[in-house]
């Protein structure tokens, strides 16, 4: 009794897919109708749809096998399926690179003891090279008879009809499909076409699998093998390190030296709160840092790098270890925050031999001190009256100013060896410029380069009261006006002005000299610095005066320069917050 041709929704239910599936097939005429009803309705083979469902479970496994390791898993059934669909003696899918070097050989019929690995594989040259794409599959009667039947290594068997198709994949890689019949066999039919159809969509949906996996594989190799590079970079570091997820704000790593600093284990995971609550934070002048000043809640908020600042760790035991931190966030790839990561050093050994360094100038500075004193006592004892040329007057001068020179030098490491240990703080109290002023040119015209040289203060009338520190601004003056003294032979002029909108008190000390170099204008205020070129009328100095200068004035909060002026000389400024809640 002949076949009787079923319903695509009955077709489907015998397959078990969905209706849709088989009428997506039918138009791209992956399956023909055997019949029409009077209604117009298609009607199909049973044989012809129980093929297509093989099809369909065989490309499900393919795709289920995604995770297998190479491309044979994903091309192994092919073959299989194909002499299972057809009927055919032999069915292989050779794999070639673009460039047509044969990779792999999946294979159905032909003999399973070959050591392929010893053997030539079929070869995209020949009659493999002629195969057609998927839409007009190459079919031969009788292979002998085309041109180009060669390519095919001695251990294959012999062949007469011969079916193939070309299969490409998106990332360039080929393979060829083909099914052959032995002779005295039948050649392949219309049928069988439509079947080898088919399976190139399968074969193509396998390479396509099977290179996604490839490279998914290859890509997470050396992902995995970067952040094991990165865990031991960071677990081996001399430094503090803290890697936080930014979403969640939980732990996604830690060094060694963190756990040390933090005398906690930072198990990953842990909450960016609970690690907050680990230490309490103390900034340079031994203020507490709250939680918004944070730097890693900064960096997680600003998306900014932050500063490198000096701050003070203190542990649940009491113990504080001095270290220097910064922040910075970590970009995601769709231009948000993926995490953020804070670094800190332990600095202690710094501050103990920076301590030790200061501790030995105070030290040496206050024993100075003393013995200058008495030879300059001493000196001036001697100086009896005689002819200013005389001999031992010229050398008791000498003996006066070198004295000088080394009571300054000493005065100004003494001061910046306080400045510098935080003993020397910023005792503020309400004062005004004109008296600071008024002292600073007494001291200096009544010393040896200020004596008889005159000074011009111009201060107005309506200049407001201050909140500062009298003796040290008093300090800074001195140093501004003694190197206008050394360096210049004419008049100096100091003017004093205010700025409302900015509530700021300017002091320029304004000489006649040769000037300062444009390109080392910044420089001189550095500790030690002293200008490359020689100053006239002068002794070089120690290079501490404007060093102490610039800490004084950025201890108020403001800030001092120098520029050069248009008639000649240089004009030493400084401007300093009048701070009116306190003045």
């Amino acid at each position: 009794m002949p076949e009787r041709p079923i319903s695509l929704r009955r077709a489907a239910e015998i397959i078990g897919v969905h209706h849709s599936t088989l009428a997506r097939a039918v138009e791209r005429g992956d399956i023909q109708p055997v019949a029409t009803t009077p209604g117009g309705w298609n009607r199909f083979s049973r044989r012809d749809i129980e093929r297509y469902g093989r099809a369909l479970e065989a490309t499900e496994i393919a795709q289920n096998q995604i995770d297998a390791p190479a491309v044979d898993r994903a091309l192994y059934d092919i073959p299989k399926l194909a002499r299972a669909l057809t009927g055919a003696d032999y069915a292989a899918v050779t794999v070639q690179e673009s460039n047509g070097r044969p990779l792999r050989i999946y294979h159905d019929g032909l003999a399973d003891d070959i050591d392929w690995k010893s053997h030539a594989l079929p070869i995209g040259r020949g009659v493999l090279g002629k195969l057609g794409h998927a839409d007009s599959p190459l079919r031969l009667d009788d292979l002998s008879e085309h041109p180009d039947s060669y390519g095919f290594p001695d251990w294959h068997p012999p062949m007469k009809a011969l079916l193939g198709v070309q299969v490409v994949n998106s990332a360039g890689l080929k393979a060829n499909l083909y099914l052959a019949n032995s002779p005295g066999k039948p050649g392949f039919t219309e049928a069988d076409e439509q079947q080898l159809t088919q399976l190139t969509h399968f074969a193509q949906l396998a390479l396509d699998s099977a290179n996604l996996y490839e490279q998914e594989r290859e890509n997470r190799v050396l992902a995995e093998s970067a952040e094991r590079r990165l865990q031991a970079v960071i677990e081996e570091s001399t430094v503090g390190v803290l890697i936080v997820e930014a979403g969640t704000r939980i732990l996604l790593g830690s060094s060694q030296e963190a756990r040390r600093l933090f005398g906690h284990s930072l198990n990953v995971g842990m909450a960016l709160t609970k690690i907050n609550q680990l230490i309490t934070i103390y900034n340079s002048d031994g203020r507490l840092v709250i939680h918004d000043e944070l730097p890693l809640e900064q960096a997680l908020a600003s998306r900014r790098t932050t500063r490198p600042q000096d701050m003070l760790f203190e542990r649940f035991d009491g113990s504080r270890v001095p270290v220097v931190v910064t922040a910075a966030p970590i970009g995601a790839e769709d231009g948000g925050i993926d995490s953020a990561v804070l670094i800190f050093q332990d600095v202690t050994q710094i501050h103990e031999v920076d301590d030790a360094k200061k501790e030995f100038l105070s030290m040496i500075t206050h024993d100075l001190r003393s013995p200058l004193a008495t030879i300059k006592g001493l000196a001036r004892s001697l100086n009896v009256p005689m002819k200013p040329e005389a001999e031992i007057q010229i050398g008791l001068d000498a003996i006066d100013e070198e004295v000088d020179h080394m009571t300054e030098l000493v005065s100004n490491i003494l001061d910046m060896s306080r400045i510098e240990s935080g003993t020397r703080g910023v005792e503020r109290e309400i004062s005004h410029m004109a008296d600071i002023v008024h002292d600073a040119v007494r001291r200096s015209v009544g010393s040896r380069h200020g004596s008889g040289r005159p000074i011009r203060v111009e201060i107005p009338s309506n200049l407001p009261e201050m909140y500062a520190d009298p003796g040290q601004l008093g300090r800074v003056l001195d140093n501004l006006l003694s190197n206008a003294m050394k360096y210049t032979p004419s008049n100096v002029v100091i003017t004093n002005t205010y700025d409302a909108s900015s509530d700021t008190i300017r002091t320029e000390v304004i000489d006649q000299g040769a000037g300062i170099p444009t390109a080392q204008q910044v420089d001189i205020f550095d500790k030690f610095y002293r200008l490359r070129e020689d100053r006239s009328g002068g002794r070089e100095g120690s290079g501490l005066g404007l060093a102490i200068c610039k800490s004084v004035i950025g201890a108020h909060g403001g800030k001092i320069g120098v520029t050069n002026n248009s008639r000649g000389g240089a004009t030493f400024w400084f401007e300093i917050p009048r701070d009116p809640d306190q003045a």
